[in-house]
């Protein structure tokens, strides 16, 4: 009797201890698509594929809008994400993720070569992870999801290891 209830306070005791979960804000960006042309769904797959991974390992996401740039600035934070950097951390978020989807236009067909990813930390804007990824070589949008998903799961856990 006193070994069931002790089993039961410990039961309690792990479903009601809290789980640290990060407050993570993420940005997609299409790099190098031509005006006007079709980039098809990839960067909604790519989004989706973060955003999922990290929502299954506890964290809570936001997002912004995904936008298309010709090229971006340098700088390991450009200027063209300042904005959306700060609302991330007014926001709440304490990390803001940023994947920039390498576009080769040349092709006929518009498809992602890389993926790039960096993470910042909204109280210090300290880039803490950045790593580039194949893209766009799945054989359909749901290999592409899966192998976002992988990529997520790589990246968060540079997040859980702070």
């Amino acid at each position: 009797m006193l070994c069931r209830r002790f089993g039961l306070a410990i039961l309690l005791f792990g479903l009601t201890f809290p789980v640290p979960a990060a407050m993570v804000s993420f940005l997609v960006i299409e790099e190098g698509v031509r005006p006007g042309a079709d980039a098809g769904n990839y960067s909604s797959v790519w989004e989706d594929g973060l955003m999922s991974a990290f929502f299954d390992a506890g964290h809570i996401v936001s997002n912004s809008p995904i936008f298309r740039v010709g090229q971006l600035s340098d700088a390991d934070l450009p200027s063209e994400v300042k904005v959306d950097y700060a609302d991330a951390k007014n926001g709440g978020a304490d990390y803001f993720i940023m994947a920039v989807l390498d576009f080769n236009s040349e092709e006929r067909r518009v498809r992602p070569i890389s993926v790039s990813v960096k993470i910042f930390t909204t109280d210090s804007q300290e880039m803490i992870f950045a790593q580039q990824f194949p893209a766009g070589q799945g054989v359909n949008l749901q290999d592409e999801f899966l192998k976002a998903q992988g990529v997520a799961q790589l990246i968060a856990a540079q997040i859980r290891d702070r």
